[in-house]
């Protein structure tokens, strides 16, 4: 792209002479126009007196009501523009839209050259966008939906580097000492304001591809030309602009979405998402939108490591992770018997393999000392190391992350029918393509059962579940954890009752074999029960199980018992499950749970589930 093309002051003796009956007849229609509201970020699924914009800073609208007016606010825009010639430098894609689209307005404002807006696209140099995906990271539950921002490539990108290039990221501006709860709580009610920020790519690539060993998606869009200088000069004018920021809704997703709105109006993208935009379900629309030209996967260092460490047999393994620890074993019989090309792996597995570690744990003398001298190592041999990593199932590629289901089962020699809703996102019996083994995060999961004799229930309403399974070996010593909120049916003494509990535990995760899992957690349970001695009750717990993964199906067996105190009471629970995959929308669920209660006065009751259980995502 030829940077000239970018300079305003041309634009007035071009636009000037445009034809009249390209241009809306007046300027009412010219503020219903798609590209004027999607530059105020106005909602387009509200209208009339109910129009509002997105933005929530007074210092982005140049009339006092140009957050719910689009009409006064091109109105006072375009007395700005002839009053006071900066205007232009505050509002270049206004100035742009305004010039291209009212017929003499060119000759009525007096040219103005915005040298810090020129400097700042001369410093992008701008010629194709890219849509990144950071994918989800198992033991960080803010972290878990994945995250998107943009990046804006040069023209010489693919003979240089994508570091050189620049990332656009929309965040919650959060105060140093909130977390926790506080951070929650204001994150769900839009408690933070939101800001763009830009920072170098390569800061993006180190915080998420080696700090929080994510990997990175990286969507090539197929934006023109005229297309990116729309949207880069409205990214400018969002300088400090705050925004109310929602983990749910109005997120970083969500920005993007309104951006390529105004790089290509009449895409609505942000309309598909009036209750939630998941990170992974805005990628998604995008390619649904045909926005999408190629694909490019970044893994992070960690997958890079465990790709490395699987082609090392298990003797070479061993002596990989005994060098990372003690230097000296470069001089014994076991490695020195080794060829040059098996010691070249085994040294830099476990270079790699401490570098890892300095990233996470500081750079320990006695560990940095170990790295630099198997670096001397590996440069006094040096070989070309290739390294295969297979390349998983692209992330948007995968099932989508709303659900509605429908179960057939009997409990208690009574058939019912239960109907399921889940807002989002995954379980560890869905089709696993493009997501994380051993990884569930569900959101406002509803449960309604209705028995034969017409007797209907709420069988359960999760507010909240998550189970993280990260697997530990002799190199990585990661803890897994679950949590659960909910409002669920427990049989008490003679009866099925209502209960709202909450409950989570920690423990540890082997994968014991390639796709099988072994997991085991200390637990705990907070339940109020109106049927127990004591209506909040107190139950510590064990969870155990094994999770085994085919390509088309999943497997899940599981035991779970709770002790409660000061009642005298515990359950325990065995359960079955097995998954298929039917298509990239559609799996088909059998389960069998069987169920033992024991009551404070030792009375016993048993009884057995079994269920066959129908999901679409969408």
């Amino acid at each position: 792209m030829n940077f000239k093309a970018s300079l305003l002051l041309p634009l007035f003796f071009l636009l000037a002479v445009k034809a009249n009956a390209q241009q809306p007849n007046n300027i009412s229609q010219l503020a219903q126009t798609e590209q004027w509201q999607a530059l105020l970020h106005i909602n387009t699924q509200t209208e009339g007196s109910d129009i509002e914009s997105y933005v929530d800073d007074a210092s982005f609208f140049l009339a006092n009501d140009g957050a719910t007016n689009p009409i006064n606010e091109l109105l006072a825009t375009i007395s700005a523009l002839k009053n006071q010639s900066e205007t232009q430098c505050k509002f270049p894609a206004r100035t742009l839209f305004l010039l291209e689209n009212i017929q003499g307005l060119a000759q009525e404002v007096k040219p103005f050259v915005c040298q810090e807006y020129l400097d700042w696209r001369k410093k992008l140099n701008t010629t194709s966008v890219v849509l990144v995906f950071a994918s989800a990271q198992l033991n960080s539950p803010s972290s878990m939906y994945g995250h998107t921002f943009f990046r804006f490539d040069p023209e010489n990108v693919e003979q240089n580097s994508t570091y050189l290039s620049y990332a656009l990221n929309f965040g919650a501006t959060v105060p140093a000492g909130d977390g926790g709860f506080l951070y929650a709580a204001r994150g769900l009610t839009g408690g933070y304001p939101g800001k763009f920020a830009a920072n170098p790519y390569f800061e993006k690539i180190k915080e998420y591809n080696r700090l929080e060993n994510r990997d990175l998606w990286e969507y090539k869009l197929n934006l023109k030309p005229d297309e990116i200088d729309a949207m880069l000069a409205h990214i400018w004018e969002l300088q400090g602009i705050s925004f109310e920021y929602y983990f749910f809704d109005e997120n970083c997703s969500f920005r993007l979405l309104e951006l390529l709105d105004v790089a290509r109006p009449g895409l609505y993208l942000a309309n598909n998402f009036p209750v939630t935009a998941m990170p992974l379900d805005t990628v998604r629309v995008v390619q649904e939108a045909d926005l999408i030209a190629d694909t490019h996967y970044r893994p992070s260092i960690l997958t890079e490591l465990k790709a490395q460490l699987a082609m090392l047999s298990d003797d070479e393994n061993a002596l990989a992770l005994a060098l990372s620890k003690d230097i000296e074993l470069l001089n014994k019989d076991e490695f020195i018997s080794l060829t040059i090309k098996q010691q070249q792996l085994i040294v830099d597995s476990a270079y790699r393999y401490l570098r890892y570690q300095n990233t996470f744990n500081g750079r320990a003398k006695a560990t940095t000392r170990r790295s630099f001298l198997l670096l001397r190592r590996l440069s006094e041999n040096p070989s070309k190391l290739t390294i295969t990593i297979e390349q998983p199932v692209r992330p948007d590629l995968g099932h989508k992350t709303s659900m509605l289901g429908v179960s057939f089962g009997q409990n208690l020699d009574q058939g019912f029918v239960e109907f399921k809703y889940r807002g989002s996102y995954h379980d560890l019996l869905d089709p696993i393509g493009g997501y994380y083994q051993g990884m569930s995060l569900n959101m406002v999961n509803v449960m309604i059962r209705a028995y034969q004799g017409g007797k209907v229930k709420l069988e359960k309403a999760e507010l909240l579940d998550i189970v993280s399974l990260s697997a530990r070996n002799n190199y990585f010593s990661p803890w897994s954890w679950k949590a659960n909120i909910s409002v669920e049916q427990q049989w008490t003494v003679d009866k099925e009752v209502l209960v709202t509990q909450g409950s989570g535990g920690g423990g540890v995760s082997y994968q014991v074999i390639d796709n099988t899992h072994v997991f085991g957690f200390v637990t705990g349970r907070l339940e109020f029960n109106r049927k127990l001695n004591s209506f909040a009750a107190v139950a510590p717990g064990v969870h155990v199980g094994l999770l085994h993964y085919w390509p088309k199906s999943t497997l899940m067996i599981e035991a779970e018992h709770y002790q409660f105190l000061f009642d005298q009471s515990q359950r325990s629970r065995f359960s079955l499950q097995h998954s298929m995959q039917l298509s990239n929308k559609d799996s088909l669920r059998i389960s069998a749970d069987f169920h033992r209660v024991e009551g404070k006065d030792h009375a016993r009751n048993s009884f057995q589930e079994f269920k066959v259980e129908y999901r679409h995502y969408f």
